[in-house]
Formats: structure tokens, sequence, C-alpha cells
């Protein structure tokens, strides 16, 4: 999945991701979802990870095979 940004400048500002007042960028995806909206740095790659991640199920873990034990026919002479 690839994704189009066009980044509009930066500068520092208060993110409404993070909540936070930091340095960033002012951002504009393609997909519409974010426009010419100020992002901090972390704010944007938690936006990015967020995007990648999105349609993408998670594989479930596998179960461990049990081991084969040995076939033992009692005692040996």
């Amino acid at each position: 999945m690839a994704i189009k940004a066009t980044i509009h400048g930066i500068g520092s500002g208060l993110c409404p991701l993070t909540d936070k007042e930091g340095d960033g960028l002012i951002v504009t995806l393609d997909d519409g979802t974010v426009t010419e909206q100020f992002l901090s740095w972390k704010g944007f790659k938690q936006l990015l990870a967020m995007k990648m991640g999105a349609g993408k199920k998670a594989e479930p873990a596998r179960k461990a095979e049990p081991a084969a034990l040995p076939v033992v026919n009692g005692p040996q002479k």
C-alpha cells in the first residue's frame, strides 16, 4: 500500500494526535483524511504506521506442534 503526502511546510505547533506542542510539519494526504494539518513528527509517524497497518489482518499465532515421542515396547534385553 502506498501513501501519498504533500508537505506544505515545517515548524512548531500543537499536534491534534499527540495533543502536545512541538516540532512537526503541515501535511496533506492524498486520500483526503488530512488536509493542510499540522502534525508533530511523532504524530505523523503514528499516522503513517496506522495507515500502513490499516486493512492488514494480523496472522494468528501458530500453536507449537507436539514433539514426537519414541515408542517404547517394554524393557529391552
